[in-house]
């Protein structure tokens, strides 16, 4: 049966290819993505006294406060871009924010990609980056340049919150939070779940399939 799906929920945990099948996501729906980390990512870019707290937070694995998330996506989601519906990553990650979500924009689907948290650390750990934001792994996606950007020419770094005892630590927060999301809204009949370990084309062509067949 066709559905109204406009305002959809992507969760997953850290390297589950998000990234990838967002822009699968937004490219057949035409929807903006609505990324979480970004929205963080710009407000640490502003070099503010909170800017500078949310950095030292992330940098050790730790949430951000709820109150300053939500006044943070709420605000990006009632703009003008969003009025159409939206694709948002990174939130909401419990139950108040889901909540707070719902009685206000409102979600129409929420899709989850899951990996093991075995696999999530090997991804995270070979992944690299460069100073203007150019994403590499040293397995999956290396440089030509070895540990120089082969688009940019600046170096490749690993993210403080990419080392394996970060990442342990958020996927622990992750999985305690989530496992109580996925619960929230598959009792709305609103969860959808991927098997993400697959390689990334089956996974995109497994979301494309069912949004053929679902989406009114």
């Amino acid at each position: 049966m066709a559905q109204q799906m406009k305002r959809i929920v992507l969760l997953g945990p850290q390297a589950s290819g998000k990234s990838t099948q967002s822009k699968v996501i937004t490219d057949f729906l035409k929807i903006p993505l609505v990324s979480a980390s970004h929205s963080l990512r710009k407000m640490i870019g502003r070099g503010t006294v909170l800017g500078k707290k949310i950095k030292e937070l992330m940098d050790q694995g730790s949430l951000v406060p709820d109150d300053q998330m939500i006044s943070l996506i709420l605000g990006e989601l009632g703009s003008e871009y969003c009025l159409n519906g939206y694709l948002l990553d990174g939130f909401p990650r419990n139950i108040r924010q889901a909540q707070v979500l719902d009685s206000s924009c409102g979600v129409d689907k929420v899709f989850n990609i899951e990996i093991s948290d075995e696999e999530a650390i090997k991804r995270m750990a070979g992944r690299r980056m460069c100073s203007n934001g150019h994403v590499f792994h040293i397995k999956f996606k290396p440089s030509g340049k070895g540990d120089i950007c082969d688009i940019c020419d600046q170096e490749l770094y690993q993210r403080e919150d990419d080392k394996e005892e970060i990442v342990k630590k958020r996927l622990g927060i992750y999985r305690r939070d989530t496992s109580k999301l996925l619960d929230y809204y598959d009792k709305q009949n609103k969860l959808v779940s991927f098997d993400g370990e697959k390689d990334i084309s089956e996974v995109s062509e497994d979301i494309l399939n069912y949004l053929k067949a679902n989406v009114g």
